[in-house]
This record gives C-alpha cells, structure tokens and sequence, in this order.
C-alpha cells in the first residue's frame, strides 16, 4: 500500500499543478455582483473611513452575518495590498491554493497509510471539480471556507490531545462566524463525534468554543434584538423531504448540474461546447454522461460487494468524518427550517470527494480506473466552463451574471 501511495503522489502533483492554473486562469472573469462588491469596498472602506463593523453584510434568510464574514476580507486585503476586486478575488484564490496544499500535506503526512490513498484521490478531485473551481475564484464569504475547514479537521484529527481538542473547538465557532453553515458543521461533528467517540478532550474542546464565542458576542446581541422567528420560514423542511443536501453532496463530488451558476438556458448552450467553427461538438454534454455513467457503474459495484453499507460502518478516522457530516451536518441543516442552498455544501470541504474517493475505491479492480476517468472528465468540464464564461463574457442569464472585465466601468 505504501508503494502504491507513492506512485500515485506524481499524478497528484500534476493534479495539483492544474488547480492551481485552473484558480488563477482568467483573472478578469470573476463574478462581480451586489455580494462581492459589498465585501470588496468594506475592504477599501474599513480601517480607512470606517471603523471595524461589529456585523456582516445581511444573508439570504435576512440575518446579518457576524462580523468575522467581514474581517477576515479585511485582513486578506491588507495582507496582500489589494486594492482592486482583481486583486481581492486572487487573494481568495491564493488562499484555495494553499488549502489544497494543506489538504497534500494532511493526506500525505498525517494519516496513516490506508486511509492515505483514499485522501489522496479525495485533493485530486477538489483540485479539478467544477464546483470547486467556480465556488474558489470567488470575493465571498463561502469561497475562504475551505482553508479554515482544513484548519478544522486537522485540529479534529488530534481532539485526543488538548491542544488539537482546544483549537476543533476554537474552529467550529469561527466557521460558523465566516459563514453560518459552518455552525451547522460544527454541531454536526460534534454530535457525531461525542456518540462514537470516547477519547475527546472534552473540556479543552469547551474552552476553545468558549473562545470562540468572544468575537461572535455582538451578533449573539443583535440576534436577540431581532423578532423571534425572523429568517425562520420553513423552507428549509422541504430540503428533507426533498434529500436536497444529499443530492447537492452527490452531484457536487460529481461536477455536474452547473445550472446552478449558469442557469438552465445557459447549461443547456454549454452542454453544446466547445464551439468549433461554429459546429457545436458537444463534448461538454458526453462529459456528463460519461461521468453519470461512471457514478453509476461505482454505486452499483459499492453494492454488490458490500463496499458501500461498510463505508457506512466504517470505524476509521475517515469513516467517522465521512459520517459525521452526511448525516450529522446533512441532517441539521435539513431540519434547521432556513433554505438550504448548493453553496452551503461549500462546508463540507473536502469530505464529498472523500466520500466520492471511498466508494469508488470499494472495487479493488476498477475502482482506480473510474475515479482517473472521471477526474479527467471533471478537469474537462471545468476547462470548458471557464472557456465559456470567457467566450460568453459570464453568463449574464444565469446567477454568475456579467463578469467583471466585460462590466462597464470596471478596472482593467
């Protein structure tokens, strides 16, 4: 298994190489809408003109975020000098890039050897996946998650020891305070993590959450201030009865359904790509068959060999990640009663491909040989998506909208 690890760390390289090309490519075709010019003139503003705001800007459920969602945008800007929305986005996508390389070095140095291969499959899908590639060239809130959610898991990985214990709790609640799916993250891995696991460090676990809190008092007092049901609608019940967190899990690890940034019409222009000499070939759309395809060929094979109920009870390390947020994160987001969106899954960073990685590796035969031909298919299509929105300047019917190069009055 050892040598098998370390034949395969080249390709990882390569893999890592091009979600490094994939991050930077194209720096003028960011999205730039209402949300991203918020956080981009707070940069410009606070600390300059403006004091340090105790609150975000407002949410999609009509909830202010806490003030970290905002500071730490704050901080990337002074830390690199951005002084353009160009110039914030890279610094976002800097960020993914040393996310990446932190989840190299945590599949590679701090786990042990058979759960190793399935982490390093695992980076190479969050290093070429569609979903991965739109939702980390982004100046939002969502896109700095996976950084501080690597910080997060690393620090679970050594909860047995006080000061890993101190620092997942310490996590969690700033996650939350980035985004609020992080609250549902941390609850979900607590919950999980306090039923099969006894080892713990409970105490220091507390002290760290406890700190954490301290910065999130001011929201704690608006929150207090604000009507009891506020943002509360119900909507989010329907994400269970619709397995909408389990279907946004699985097509994300996939890298299909990009209408959700580009809209229907424009998914169904792209499925079309790429365009030569005005002759559509389609590719984009064999891509998605072929990876459907593959995805099937895996659970029915996860199936038949019993693959996938062991994933489920599974005891490793691995396993009980995997676990603890598919069905503990999945679950109380579903029955939180907010809307659950495609980019709260932003989150779950990086255990969808973990999971993905698992499950295909359950056929000791042909699993490695459908995770490489779907990782090439997912390289594919998001090659093809960032070719589109250049061509198509963004996708101006869809949610990606105008991108900013071609915005007028925008910077060049």
């Amino acid at each position: 298994m050892k040598n098998k690890s370390l034949t395969l760390w080249p390709w990882l390289s390569v893999a890592l190489l091009l979600g490094i090309i994939l991050r930077l490519s194209f720096p003028g075709d960011i999205e730039y809408k209402s949300d991203e010019k918020y956080m981009f003139e707070a940069t410009q503003r606070i600390g300059v003109t403006e004091s340090w705001p105790l609150l975000g800007m407002t949410s999609g459920p009509g909830i202010k975020n806490p003030g970290m969602s905002v500071w730490l945008f704050v901080v990337l800007a002074k830390i690199t000098h951005a002084s353009t929305p160009l110039e914030l986005a890279r610094a976002v996508q800097l960020l993914n890039i040393l996310a990446l390389l932190l989840l190299a070095f945590f599949g590679l140095r701090l786990l042990t050897e058979p759960e190793r291969i399935t982490w390093f499959w695992a980076t190479a899908f969050a290093a070429v996946n569609p979903f991965a590639v739109l939702l980390q060239r982004k100046i939002w809130a969502q896109s700095t998650l996976p950084f501080f959610c690597l910080l997060f898991w690393i620090a679970w990985h050594y909860r047995h020891k006080r000061g890993g214990a101190f620092f997942w709790g310490l996590l969690g609640v700033c996650l939350g305070q980035i985004h609020m799916s992080g609250f549902f993250l941390a609850a979900g891995v607590f919950i999980w993590t306090a039923l099969y696991d006894r080892r713990t460090k409970w105490v220091a676990s507390l002290l760290g959450s406890l700190a954490g809190v301290i910065p999130l008092i001011p929201w704690l007092q608006y929150l207090t201030s604000k009507p009891a049901g506020n943002g509360f609608d119900g909507l989010g019940l329907l994400s269970l009865q619709h397995l909408r967190f389990w279907r946004y899990w699985v097509t994300d690890s996939l890298g299909i359904g990009l209408s959700y940034s580009l809209g229907k019409p424009g998914f169904m222009d792209f499925l079309r790509y790429p365009v030569i000499g005005g002759t559509p070939t389609y590719l984009v759309a064999v891509l998605h068959a072929v990876i459907i395809l593959i995805g099937l060929f895996i659970l029915v094979s996860a199936i038949k060999t019993g693959g996938l109920w062991k994933a489920f009870k599974n005891s490793t390390e691995t396993g009980l990640a995997v676990n603890a947020v598919l069905l503990g994160t999945g679950l109380l987001m579903s029955l939180s009663g907010f809307e659950l969106f495609r980019h709260y899954l932003m989150v779950s960073f990086p255990l969808e491909w973990v999971w993905l990685s698992r499950i295909g590796l359950c056929d000791s035969r042909w699993g490695q040989k459908c995770l490489i031909l779907m990782g090439v298919a997912q390289l594919l299509i998001s090659i093809s998506f960032l070719a589109y929105i250049h061509i198509n300047h963004g996708a101006p019917l869809g949610d990606y909208g105008t991108a900013y190069q071609f915005q007028s009055g925008s910077a060049q």
